[in-house]
């Protein structure tokens, strides 16, 4: 789901979003993200964004621990030019990576196709040289672009969800792990949750209580609706000192039952 290879990126619904090195303005380096490639098939139908939230890791020095700023993010125009307000945030002192909302700048970049960089300028009131945004160097360091994009429209379900086989087979039944509702969206970057499923139901010909004590006698076990194929789940979170780490956790994904 998400490729670390070059620069840092972060995935929602499917989109991978990478960051990169750049140019400079005024002597402030700009901020670029672009899609990559693995969503350029869908690019022509446009992304629907429900929000997004630009995260930068902001660092000071002992003496500063209360110092109160704000971070503002203005984008910035093929030309060069400094553009409109994306979105400000004041110090969370809490956290170390500080988080903007610029949903507006990039629905708009989405509703434009998103062909060029989504390039933002970062500004500090407040900072006085005594905060260090973290804009390179380190890949989990480095600023990350979250999107959360409007669900796809509702596809015709397969015949292996639960609500579309016959009543009582073997089946999977989709079960959505909320990682709000679990209280780990402090540390958990993406995603949101996860459908996890798992399997009910019963194996032909155990579709009655009769047959399946005989045919248990005969086989000394009876037939069991199981995963057969499951699928990885890509993890970004926090890590030991606020860095970012990315993990491909396996089978934690039923995708499909059968009687094995």
């Amino acid at each position: 789901m998400v490729n670390f290879g070059n620069e840092l990126s972060v995935i929602s619904y499917g989109f991978v979003v990478y960051y990169v090195a750049g140019e400079t303005l005024n002597g402030q380096r700009l901020i670029e993200f672009r899609l990559g490639p693995e969503a350029d098939s869908e690019q022509g139908e446009g992304l629907a964004v429900a929000s997004a939230e630009l995260m930068v890791r902001a660092e000071t020095t002992a003496r500063a621990h209360r110092l109160r700023y704000t971070l503002w993010a203005f984008t910035v125009g093929a030309n060069g030019s400094v553009g409109e307000l994306a979105g400000a945030a004041r110090r969370d002192p809490s956290h170390g990576w500080q988080r903007i909302d610029v949903t507006g700048a990039t629905r708009r970049w989405a509703a434009e196709g998103a062909h060029r960089p989504l390039r933002l300028l970062l500004d500090c009131s407040g900072c006085g040289g005594r905060v260090r945004l973290r804009l390179g160097g380190a890949q989990a360091a480095r600023p990350l672009l979250r999107l959360r994009l409007r669900p796809p429209p509702a596809r015709r379900r397969r015949a292996l969800d639960c609500d579309a086989t016959e009543h009582g087979r073997c089946c999977r039944q989709t079960y959505y792990v909320s990682f709000r509702a679990l209280g780990w969206d402090d540390w958990i970057v993406a995603p949101e949750g996860y459908y996890a499923n798992y399997c009910r139901g019963a194996c032909a010909p155990f579709l009655n209580y009769h047959s399946q004590v005989v045919e248990a006698a005969r086989l000394e076990r009876a037939a069991c609706c199981a995963p057969v194929r499951f699928s990885a789940l890509s993890l970004i979170y926090f890590g030991a000192d606020s860095n970012i780490i990315k993990r491909d956790l396996p089978e934690m994904v039923v995708e499909e039952c059968d009687c094995p």
